[in-house]
C-alpha cells in the first residue's frame, strides 16, 4: 500500500491484518454474527439508498449482482463519497457498500441511509485532527473503507446497535455529533466519550478484506461541485 505521507502520517497497512477478514466480511463471525450470516447471502442482488447529507445527491443503484459487483455503480457511489471539502474521489471499498446494505437490510430497509462522511483526502483529515476531537491519524476514511452515517427517523444508538450486532467490521457511536462510524477494519465497537476500551472480536484478530478496486477517475465531465459549508451543529465536531 503506498504511504501517503505528509500530514496523514503513516496510513493503515493492510498487512498487519490477516486475511482472514474477508470471513468477517462476508458475515462468518462467530454468534451472534453467524445466525445474521444466512440472512447476507440470501440476495440474489445488493442496492442501498443513501443521500449525501451535504449536496443532496442520491444514489440507489444495483452494485452487485449474481457474485459480481459493478464497476460503473461503485464508480458512482464513489462519486457520492468524495471529500466534500475539496472533491477529490477515492474508490469506496466495496466492502463499505456491503456493510451498509446489510445494515440497511437489518434496519427493516428504510427510505434511506444518510452519509455524513465518506473518503477523506489527508489534507481534510489533517484539519479536522488539528480542529476537532476524535479524529485518528490513520483513519480508514481517507483509503474509502469507513463511512459516517445517519439513518432517518431511528435514534442513532439504535443503528449503532444493530451494526455492532452485525460483527462486519468497526461501529462507533457519536452521540453528540448524532452519527454512526462504519468500517471494514477489526471488528470492534466503541461510543465515543466513553473511557473503556473498544470492544474487540472475541477471537481478538484484526483482519481487513481483500484489496480495493484501484482509484476512480473524476467524472467525464472533469467538473466537481463542491457541497455548501456544514451546517451549524456539525460544525465542532469536524463532520
Amino acid at each position: 500500500m503506498r504511504d501517503r505521507g505528509g500530514a496523514r502520517g503513516r496510513g493503515p497497512d493492510r498487512r498487519t491484518f490477516c486475511t482472514a477478514g474477508a470471513a468477517a466480511l462476508l458475515g462468518l463471525a462467530a454468534s451472534p454474527g453467524t445466525a445474521l450470516a444466512r440472512t447476507f447471502q440470501e440476495d440474489t442482488e445488493r442496492r442501498v439508498p443513501i443521500r449525501n447529507l451535504w449536496t443532496g445527491e442520491r444514489r440507489d443503484l444495483v452494485y452487485w449482482r449474481d457474485g459480481t459487483y459493478d464497476r460503473h455503480a461503485l464508480d458512482a457511489y464513489s462519486y457520492l463519497f468524495r471529500d466534500r471539502r475539496n472533491g477529490e474521489v477515492e474508490p469506496i471499498f466495496y466492502g463499505v457498500l456491503d456493510q451498509l446494505f446489510f445494515l440497511w437490510k437489518a434496519l427493516g430497509r428504510p427510505a434511506r441511509i444518510d452519509l455524513v462522511s465518506g473518503y477523506r483526502s489527508g489534507r481534510t483529515n489533517a484539519w479536522l485532527r488539528a480542529n476537532s476531537a476524535g479524529v485518528a491519524r490513520s483513519s480508514l476514511h481517507t483509503i474509502g473503507m469507513a463511512a459516517d452515517i445517519r439513518v432517518p427517523g431511528l435514534a442513532a444508538a439504535a443503528v449503532w446497535r444493530a451494526a455492532v450486532d452485525m460483527r462486519r467490521g468497526g461501529a462507533g457511536l457519536y452521540p453528540a455529533s448524532d452519527f454512526v462510524h462504519l468500517d471494514v477494519g477489526p471488528v470492534r465497537s466503541w461510543v465515543y466519550g466513553e473511557r473503556a476500551r473498544p470492544r474487540l472480536a472475541a477471537s481478538e484478530e484484526a483482519p481487513l478484506p481483500p484489496e480495493r478496486p484501484h482509484r476512480s477517475r473524476p467524472s467525464a465531465s472533469g467538473e466537481v461541485v463542491l457541497p455548501p459549508e456544514r451546517p451549524d451543529h456539525l460544525r465542532r465536531h469536524g463532520g
